[in-house]
This record gives structure tokens, C-alpha cells and sequence, in this order.
């Protein structure tokens, strides 16, 4: 179906255009895809003058009956090694869907913020913006104020908050189901509940036992009572009756879905400045982003922006990304996690589920705490509607375009026709037709691609055409070591900013080095210069060819710590060798983990990190924490020390990371999940840590 068939109905803007302080747009080529009735997905390459923009967008008609909106929480569980958004919505059976809350990245996982679950009320609000999703798909956005009570035979328990283990502030919570096990807490009365009345966690619940608050204890419902809220009642009796109240502001009870997020960034169709929002000094830096938005007309949008990937998209600054959700006509929208968790999920036509759309600046899909998902009840149906992928066909003479051909029945559910499909190029001049792929003729002419099948009929716009508006070699910054190859790419872009297909073999040239027709390029000794031409166009890009190491003064900065705190261990510093460190940890006992603590920028760009390794033979691993550019963790193994003496080990760094960077530590941990535990004590010692950069240095030799 081509384009222009699509936005008959389109509930996305085909051209969106933001006002400052969102960069000046100038070229946007969008694509817009069904995923269900009343709800639409849609793809725009945006090149600004910060640089290029990927924004990705699912458009929810409020009114359409079949349509359900619903949130998952990883795991099922708040205590979670985390899921990522693609598997939560594969296991609901989710259309489309974004990543929710905040969370408490790389420790328990959980989010920070409110969440409602098919209206079970998983995890308490805190003062900050969230989604609520209401009776018959009304949404709201609140900033929820909790309070709920404990009503005991002697008394009554105020808690703070739900969920969080150990009672914080030694005060009183509920714990459900839902949190997972509790682990041993010093100075907590653990009261055993089983639900009696009502719909948990606010019901009545009979007290079952009295736990053992020195070990640990299964999932279920428990009062906790910390020790500064012993004196507000006396603990109950097995068999005693208890009930949990609630007088949140405004009132949970009622809710279908809630997921918390924050800061809200418009209001009433403006930017809202949020005071309670927890990541504005990520926005110093262009970043990914998440956000949802309710337009004036009742339109549900999902949005995200790439970001830390200056070849795809460079991502925004917060203001801007307001800026973005109030042309795509929000009244009212929050921010969602973002950052490596910015991931989108939809149906494309053809699909059985929702797929990853977006390009995660992790280089993956991170394991996220919550996510908030688009569900389509339309039932399944006969075939109705024919789909051509792409959309429009933009190619040079002799390039090959792949083609997708999808049917489905009115509700968007992937349908059999029980016929042939056949395919033709009109004018056969323009193009022919091999094994599913549109092979571009050898003169510039438009045409049109007709697709049968059955009694179903597409039309795709086809244009061969020499003339480039601009063309680009890929990567932006290219580096290899010496007499090394690296793969270099061509891309062809129009003047809507729509990518033209190239053929595999194009006219390259090197100065210094060797390349070839497909782009395959060899490094010499020094720097080189590649060329391509594309009808009239030629660019140019430099190649930086060698690597060299810089010392990092590791030793000097480094200081001891351990997980949990205050295990044995240490670091002798000019131990064995003068600028060597060894670092001492002890696996004997309860010590999970030895570091040695750094807080040191590196040069970028990083390339890889390096060291000589003094190893104990005992099978610890040896691992990096590095920071990225916004302060995200990300933890790397160097080695499993399964040697004796001394070794060079190096770790290649992933290209997704945002840089600068800062190298946060190096440390060992047992073995887990890689063999049987190391239960010994032992030493590593270091030196020449080092970071690789691109290039020669100064000293090397020409």
C-alpha cells in the first residue's frame, strides 16, 4: 500500500514541524504503518542542523473499542534481573508498547515510581508525575500522594509506602506477593497476612504466623514493622484480623494501569519546567529519550528519539523533546525512562507480534523494570489488506531493493489468501522483478511496482534515478590498524531526505591504501583518503590509520572497597613492580566482590583497554566499570584469571557507548554462572593499565 493510501487515515502527522528549541528540521522522510485498527506506527529520518534524528512514534485512537492499554512489570516480579521490553510484550501478546519507570539499574531492578498491574496496585507512588490509565481507556496524569494505614486489634500503623525492603526509616511497610522473597532484616517484626476480604493489598487479611525475621522468607503478603513504629501499636496474634487501608491523593482505587515516569514536560499544550523530575541533569548532553502524551483530540502517542549514534541519531536535549510531543499535537506529556532503556516495540503488517523498531544506544535491548503496552482485541478475520514493502522504491540504475509483500485481515492478524502473488514493473523498462528483489534498469525513468494477490491490489511509486542530494560515507570516523581492512559504506540520500539504494559495486578511490568496488578498504602505514562518486556527486572521507596506547595513572588514584562493605582484603600500591598495584580480595566468607575504585576520565575517542595481568590461577573474573557519557554504568569482564604469572589482556570497547568516558573500576568477583565458586583468598596484581586511541602518537615512528 503506498503512502499516500496509508495517511487517508493517518492518525500520525506526516511532516510534524517543532518550534525552537527543537533544531531546525531540514529534511524529514517519514513511513507510516498500520498495526491494528486505531492504532498506527510511524518512522521519521529527520536530518537537523545539530545533525540527524530518528524519531519513533505509535498513535493510539482512544475511541476504537478493540483497543486495550495495559503495563507488565519485568519478570512479574519488582526484585528482578530485569526483561526487556520486546520480551514482555511477546509474553502479553502486546501490539505495541515503551518503556516504563525509572529503575534501580544494575542492583534490585525495581522501579521507582507507582505501577498498577491489571489494577493490582504493585508499587507506591512517589512525588512525580505518572500514567493512569482508567475505565473504558480515560487517561489521566497524576502526581500521587500515598498514605495508607495498618488497622490492628490494638491500634493503628501508618505506612510510608509499600514494597520496599527493609522498612525504610525503620518504619512500617506491607510487602506483596509481587516484591519476591524477603532476605533476613535486623530489628523487623515480619507479620505473616492471608487475605480475607477484599481485593489485596488493601483488604482484610488474618495473621498467620509470626516470621523468623533472621531468615529468609518466601514471597506472600507481610506486615513489616520496623523498630521506630513499635510504639504506634502492639504487634498482633496469629489469627488476629488486619486491615490495610488506603487514602492516596488522588484515590488509586479504580485504576486499570498506572506506571510512573517523570518530569512531566507539557502542560496544557506548553513546556512545563518540572521541579520533581529525576533526570533533568541528564538532558546537559543530547540523549535518547522516552516519553507519552495525551493530544486534544484524545490521541494516545508514544514517542522515542535515538540517541549517542552520530551516523543514525544524535538525540535531544529535554526542552526539545517537549518541543517534538507538542508537534505531534500533545496537551499533556510525560517523560519515560531513557537513555540505554529509550526502546519502542510494534506490529508492523505481516508480523504475528511487536518487534524492537527503534536502535537501542546500548547496541542492544537493555533489561528494563516496567513497561506501558497497546493491546488490540480485533478479532481474527479473513484477508483484506495488502501490504508492499517499501512503501516507495528510490533507487540507482543497477541497484537491488529488497521487497516485502505482507497480507493481513482487517484487525492486522498476518492472513493466508489461498492465492499466488505476482508482482510487475510498469514501465519493464525501470526494473524487473528477481526472487522477491526490484532490480533498478539501467536508465534513470518512474514506474510503478503493481502487486496482485487475489483480489487484493498494491501500487508501490518506483523512481530510477542517477541524481543524489547527498551522499555519505559510513563510519563518520573511520579508524583501522595498520595493513588492516575495514568495510567501508556509501549512502545515497533525496532531497526529502528518503535513502536512494545503491548497487554492491560503486566507484571508490584511495589515496594511501587500497580499496575496493564493494568498499572493502586496506590500510597502508600512514593516513589515507577514500573517495566515491554518485552521479555527480563525490565525497570524501579521511581514514585514521594506527592505534596507540596511553598510561592511565590507575595505581596512583585506586582505592579499596568491597561488595558487601567492609570485607577483607586491600590494594598495595608499587607491589610487586614500581607503578603495579595488587589488589587482595578474599571469597572465603561472604565477600562477593574486591575493587579497586577510580574516577578517571578517558581520551576519546576510547578504542579498548589494556593491562598486564599477574594472575593467581584461582578462576576469579576481572572486570571493568566504565560510565558513559550521562553517568550509565556498564560493566565489561576483561578475564576469568585462570593463570599464573603475568599476561596482556585487553577489552575492545563497544562503539555504542556515549563518550567521553570514565573508567570507574577495576575488580574481581567469583564465578557465577561460569564454573564452580571460588571459595579462596588471593591477589591480582596490575600494571600498564592503558587506553587505546586511534592513531599514532606523537613519538611513534613515521
Amino acid at each position: 500500500m503506498a503512502l499516500a493510501a496509508i495517511l487517508l487515515s493517518a492518525l500520525l502527522p506526516l511532516a510534524p514541524q517543532p518550534n525552537a528549541p527543537f533544531p531546525k528540521v531540514l529534511t524529514d522522510a517519514p513511513t507510516i504503518s498500520d498495526v491494528a485498527p486505531g492504532i498506527q506506527y510511524g518512522r521519521y529520518d529527520m536530518v537537523t542542523e545539530d545533525g540527524p534524528l530518528e524519531v519513533h512514534a505509535v498513535a493510539v485512537d482512544l475511541r476504537e473499542p478493540s483497543i486495550r492499554i495495559g503495563t507488565a512489570l519485568a519478570d512479574e516480579r519488582l526484585i528482578s534481573q530485569g526483561e526487556t521490553l520486546s520480551s514482555m510484550a511477546r509474553r502479553t501478546g502486546a501490539v505495541a508498547g515503551i518503556n516504563g519507570d525509572y529503575f534501580d539499574i544494575n542492583q534490585t531492578n525495581q522501579p521507582l515510581n507507582v505501577l498498577v498491574e491489571r489494577s493490582r496496585f504493585v508499587r507506591a507512588p512517589m512525588q512525580r508525575w505518572a500514567i493512569a490509565i482508567m475505565p473504558g481507556r480515560r487517561i489521566e496524569f497524576h502526581e500521587f500522594h500515598y498514605m495508607a494505614a495498618a488497622q490492628l486489634p490494638t491500634g493503628t500503623v501508618e505506612l510510608k509506602t509499600m514494597n520496599d525492603w527493609p522498612p525504610p526509616g525503620a518504619g512500617a511497610v506491607l510487602m506483596t506477593p509481587e516484591y519476591g522473597p524477603l532476605h533476613p532484616a535486623d530489628n523487623v517484626t515480619e507479620i505473616a497476612l492471608q487475605p480475607l476480604q477484599g481485593t489485596p493489598p488493601f483488604a482484610q487479611y488474618r495473621v498467620a504466623q509470626i516470621a523468623d525475621n533472621t531468615a529468609a522468607q518466601p514471597p506472600g503478603y507481610y506486615l513489616a514493622i520496623g523498630a521506630n513504629s513499635y510504639g504506634q501499636a502492639d504487634p498482633p496474634n496469629p489469627g488476629d484480623a488486619v486491615t490495610i487501608t488506603d487514602r492516596s491523593d488522588p484515590p488509586i482505587d479504580g485504576i486499570e494501569s498506572a506506571i510512573g515516569g517523570g518530569p512531566l514536560l507539557v502542560q496544557d499544550g506548553a513546556w512545563y519546567a518540572d521541579p520533581d523530575g529525576p533526570s533533568t541533569g541528564e538532558f546537559a548532553t543530547h540523549m535518547p529519550a522516552s516519553a507519552v502524551a495525551l493530544t486534544r483530540d484524545g490521541t494516545l502517542l508514544l514517542l522515542e528519539i535515538d540517541g549517542r549514534q552520530p551516523e543514525l541519531s544524535i538525540g535531544v536535549l529535554q526542552p526539545q523533546l517537549a518541543a517534538l510531543a507538542i508537534a505531534f499535537g500533545a496537551q499533556t506529556a510525560m517523560q519515560f525512562d531513557g537513555g540505554g532503556s529509550s526502546t519502542i516495540v510494534a506490529r508492523l503488517p505481516g508480523d504475528e507480534g511487536a518487534q524492537v523498531q527503534n536502535s537501542p544506544s546500548d547496541g542492544k535491548e537493555r533489561r528494563i523494570a516496567d513497561a506501558l503496552l497497546i493491546f488490540s482485541d480485533a478479532p481474527r478475520g479473513p484477508a483484506a489488506r495488502l501490504y508492499a514493502v517499501p512503501q516507495e522504491i528510490r533507487a540507482v540504475p543497477g541497484a537491488r531493493v529488497p521487497l516485502h509483500v505482507a497480507i493481513t485481515d482487517e484487525g492486522g492478524h498476518p492472513a493466508d489468501c489461498g492465492c499466488r502473488i505476482a508482482m510487475r514493473v510498469q514501465p519493464a523498462a525501470a526494473g524487473t522483478i528477481e526472487r522477491n528483489e526490484f532490480v533498478a534498469g539501467s536508465r534513470p525513468a518512474d514506474a510503478q511496482l503493481i502487486v496482485d494477490a487475489g483480489r487484493l491490489h498494491a501500487r508501490v511509486p518506483v523512481r530510477v534515478t542517477a541524481d543524489a542530494a547527498r551522499v555519505r560515507i559510513l563510519p563518520l570516523h573511520p579508524a583501522v590498524p595498520e595493513t588492516q581492512t575495514l568495510q567501508l559504506t556509501a549512502q545515497a540520500f533525496d532531497a526529502a531526505g528518503y535513502p536512494i539504494a545503491l548497487p554492491q559495486s560503486l566507484p571508490w578511490s584511495a589515496a594511501g591504501g587500497e580499496i575496493d568496488s564493494k568498499g572493502e578498504f586496506r590500510a597502508a602505514h600512514d593516513d589515507a583518503t577514500v573517495r566515491v562518486r554518485i552521479g555527480d556527486l563525490t565525497v570524501t572521507q579521511r581514514v585514521t590509520v594506527g592505534e596507540h596506547a596511553a598510561d592511565i595513572d590507575f595505581a596512583g588514584n585506586a582505592v579499596f572497597s568491597t561488595a558487601p562493605h567492609g570485607q577483607p582484603g586491600g590494594i598495595r600500591k608499587d607491589d610487586p613492580c614500581a607503578g603495579c598495584l595488587t589488589l587482595q580480595y578474599d571469597f572465603t566468607g561472604s565477600e562477593r566482590a574486591a575493587y579497586a575504585d577510580v574516577s578517571l576520565q578517558l581520551p576519546a575517542p576510547a578504542l579498548a583497554l589494556s593491562a598486564d595481568v599477574d594472575g593467581d590461577g584461582h578462576g576469579e573474573i576481572l572486570r571493568v566499570a566504565i560510565d558513559n557519557a550521562i553517568r550509565e554504568r556498564f560493566l565489561y569482564t576483561l578475564a576469568v584469571v585462570g593463570w599464573h604469572g603475568w599476561k596482556h589482556v585487553e577489552l575492545r570497547l563497544p562503539d555504542a557507548l556515549a563518550q567521553p568516558l570514565t573508567l570507574r573500576a577495576l575488580y574481581a568477583i567469583n564465578r557465577v554462572g561460569a564454573g564452580a565458586a571460588v571459595t579462596d583468598a588471593g591477589s591480582i596484581a596490575l600494571r600498564n593499565v592503558r587506553v587505546v586511541l586511534a592513531g599514532r602518537s606523537n613519538e611513534a615512528p613515521k
